[in-house]
C-alpha cells in the first residue's frame, strides 16, 4: 500500500481528532453556562462551536476524496482502516491507531451533545426524536 496515502490519510484523522477536541471542551462549557442559566453564553458558545464541527466536516470530505483517488484494492483497506480495521502491517499502525483515537474522540462528543441536547431542547432534542 502506498505509504503516501497512509501519511496524507493518519494526518488528517489527527486534525480530526484535535477538532473534535475542541468541540469536546467547547460543549462543556455550553453546558457549564447552561447550568448557570447564562443563555447569551451559551448561544455564544454554540456559534463558536460551529467552526470547529465544519472543520471536522471538511476534513472528513477530504479524507473520503483521498480514498476515493486511490486504486480500487489500495481504497477499500484504507476504508477498512478508517472503520477501526486492526493494522496488517507495521505502515497501517499509525493511521489505525489515530482512527481508534479519533473513534472514542467522536463517541465522547457525541456522549456530551447527546446529554447537552436533551437538556436544553428536552422533548424538542434531536435525540429524544429517534428513542
Amino acid at each position: 500500500m502506498a505509504s503516501c496515502a497512509l501519511e496524507e490519510l493518519w494526518m488528517r484523522r489527527r486534525a480530526q481528532a484535535f477538532k473534535l477536541a475542541e468541540v469536546a471542551d467547547l460543549t462543556r462549557q455550553i453546558a457549564a453556562a447552561a447550568e448557570h442559566r447564562d443563555g447569551v453564553s451559551v448561544q455564544m458558545l454554540l456559534d463558536e462551536r460551529e467552526g470547529p464541527v465544519r472543520g471536522a466536516w471538511d476534513l472528513e470530505e477530504e479524507i473520503r476524496a483521498l480514498v476515493l483517488d486511490c486504486p480500487e484494492e489500495e481504497a477499500i483497506r484504507l476504508n477498512e482502516l478508517l472503520h477501526g480495521a486492526p493494522p496488517e502491517t507495521e505502515a497501517e499502525r499509525p493511521l489505525a491507531e489515530q482512527t481508534a483515537q479519533y473513534r472514542r474522540r467522536l463517541d465522547e462528543v457525541r456522549e456530551l451533545d447527546e446529554r447537552l441536547s436533551v437538556r436544553l431542547g428536552e422533548k424538542r432534542s434531536y435525540y429524544k426524536k429517534f428513542r
